[in-house]
């Protein structure tokens, strides 16, 4: 079995504050609850969207290993608790005012094949549509090489289109590595059953893993209450795995996590943790 968390973490804004170190040290929470369920749950791999890392901190070769990286602080908690985590990270653009906003994979297996590309017209740091995905190959053992396209993606009226074709020539120009199984994982800002979504399931070539498993779930939001980029509107079910069809692993579980049920929210998304079978 792989397991697979995914979980937008919100970019520091679960506890803002004027002092951007008061607002670091306040998400200390989130990142023991955060690590404490990897941990406890055996988490083989992960996909966080919207990381934070201090606008003013050094850039980092690899980028992500500032002291303020959101997801390098829980992978050095898990680190530090016996757990080691291989991390691969590139970042979009300036969000919140001061906070360098990205993605994020991370591994127990080695990554290998890491890489970071635009996939929105706009490729600019100061703007906050700019889109930037983290793409790279787990090497599982027994298995080979599982493809991984972390996304945050954007709205259909500012994007998201053109992104996700994009994004799909992308994946593509990746199997000459061999490529054994295809994930699409993240927050996509496609509200399930609206022409978005239709765009990526429409031909079948891409799965929707929750909607396999749970169908009389389909419209269960992975948010409550008005969050940012969907102030008017109810909440919706806009985070997702996709799997290409046809590949050599299926979906057994997946479940909300982090909504107050199964660990403690620590965002204003929830999160899907996935367990496949692998063939």
């Amino acid at each position: 079995m792989f397991s697979l968390l995914t979980l937008n973490l919100h970019t520091y804004q679960q506890h803002p504050r004027h002092n951007c170190f008061e607002t670091m040290h306040l998400h200390e929470r989130e990142v023991h609850i955060i690590a404490e369920a990897v941990a406890q749950q055996g988490i083989d791999a992960i996909c966080f969207q919207e990381v934070g890392e201090y606008r003013y901190d050094p850039i980092t070769q690899p980028y992500g290993e500032a002291p303020s990286n959101m997801a390098f602080r829980i992978c050095r908690r898990l680190r530090e608790w016996g757990h080691w985590f291989h991390i691969h990270q590139d970042w979009s653009h300036i969000g919140f005012r001061n906070w360098r906003e990205g993605t994020a994979i991370l591994s127990r297996h080695p990554l290998r094949h890491n890489y970071s590309a635009y996939v929105s017209h706009d490729c600019g740091k100061d703007n906050y549509m700019s889109r930037n995905v983290t793409l790279s190959c787990i090497d599982l053992p027994r298995f080979g090489l599982l493809h991984l396209a972390n996304v945050h993606l954007s709205w259909a009226h500012h994007g998201f289109h053109q992104e996700y074709e994009q994004l799909k020539w992308l994946i593509g120009s990746r199997y000459h590595f061999g490529v054994r199984g295809d994930l699409m994982v993240g927050d996509f800002n496609a509200p399930a059953g609206e022409q978005a979504y239709h765009q990526i399931v429409g031909n079948s070539e891409y799965v929707d893993q929750y909607h396999e498993l749970h169908p009389q779930r389909f419209y269960e939001p992975t948010f409550r209450g008005q969050i940012d980029g969907w102030r008017h509107s109810p909440p919706r079910r806009i985070d997702y795995i996709f799997k290409r069809k046809g590949q050599p692993l299926r979906v057994r579980e997946m479940t909300p996590i982090f909504n107050d049920e199964f660990y403690p929210a620590v965002s204003d998304h929830f999160g899907y943790l996935a367990r496949f079978e692998l063939f």
